[in-house]
């Protein structure tokens, strides 16, 4: 998954054409992977934070030692999974980002690596990914994770021909509470209200998340004509009312769960509540002039999400096992 911008109709310059002098395969595979930064936790609290729902609701008599086991392995193959994604998106949008200067030293553009090793890369984790969760989480969870797979292929070519790509992320990102679910549940409950609740709550957060993070990029996609769902909101100036009525639904679908899950007042207090307080705060910190403050609430927001998540296992691990 790549939190970014592009899609242009115009031809793109092939940008892997760097000296050898600059590659550093393994250094490449490591950046391409995204585990430099803080970017794949976004990719693991959705099915960690199914994980959490599914026990709640479905099977609270789970002996404590094989629940862990099932969260550290939702982690390891969540962020696995994200990070073979970035891989490939990278490859896809290798000749758009070498011409955007936020992202023109990334791995291929930059020709720390060649498309052939990066797209050996890719298949090698790719093989390892669909191995692991197999082998970890079972059979429920590795056909839960092919429609996101399938979304996160699809994602960077969409972001060429719609000015929303955000959405398809967030659709993306939104189903991946379902391997979560189904680690602890298979398909028990998967298809009733409160899973597909947390599923929508995945969606409209991410759009909101990706919609601020590509204001970054806005000013210099409109002069390119580069489609996004940033550039469209502030061209008809709709950019703070949409994120406020996106950033209420969110909390609106996330109450409905946590009340539908019997979630204690801890959750609400030290849960809810921290996700409401961060809305009024985030759209009064950003301003689309100043690209800084986007890439500040997105980090932000990492450590939000995480934090809740540590909240509903908190919540958890003390109402079952305390």
């Amino acid at each position: 998954m790549e939190y970014s911008r592009r899609s242009s109709g115009a031809k793109a310059k092939d940008s892997n054409v760097a000296p050898v002098s600059k590659r550093n395969m393994p250094l490449g595979i490591f950046r391409l992977l995204r585990y430099h930064t803080f970017e794949s936790l976004l990719s693991v609290y959705p099915p960690v934070y199914g994980a959490c729902y599914s026990f709640m609701m479905n099977h609270k008599s789970m002996p404590f030692a094989e629940f862990r086991n099932i969260i550290l392995a939702n982690w390891l193959c969540a962020t696995l999974t994200h990070g073979t994604i970035c891989t490939f998106n990278d490859i896809a949008d290798r000749n758009f980002d070498g011409q955007v200067e936020r992202t023109k030293n990334r791995p291929l553009p930059s020709g720390m690596i060649s498309v052939r090793a990066a797209s050996i890369a890719f298949i090698v984790e790719m093989a390892v990914s669909v191995y692991l969760i197999y082998a970890t989480l079972g059979q429920d969870t590795a056909l839960a994770y092919i429609p996101v797979w399938i979304l996160f292929v699809i994602y960077p070519f969409m972001k060429r021909v719609v000015q929303w790509p955000q959405i398809i992320l967030g659709i993306t990102m939104g189903m991946s509470v379902l391997p979560g679910w189904a680690s602890v549940s298979g398909f028990e409950g998967m298809w009733t209200i409160t899973p597909m609740v947390l599923v929508v709550s995945g969606i409209v957060l991410s759009v909101y998340n990706d919609t601020i993070y590509a204001t970054q990029d806005s000013r210099d996609d409109k002069k390119a004509g580069v489609k996004s769902f940033a550039v469209l909101l502030q061209e008809y100036r709709i950019l703070y009312p949409v994120l406020t009525f996106v950033g209420f639904v969110h909390l609106l679908l996330v109450a409905y769960a946590a009340r539908a899950a019997n979630m204690s007042a801890f959750f609400w207090t030290f849960g809810i509540s921290a996700w409401a307080a961060s809305l009024p705060l985030e759209l009064h910190m950003l301003d689309p002039m100043q690209p800084k403050t986007a890439a500040r609430i997105f980090q932000m927001n990492i450590f939000l999400n995480g934090w809740v998540t540590a909240m509903a296992l908190l919540e958890l691990c003390v109402s079952t096992y305390l």
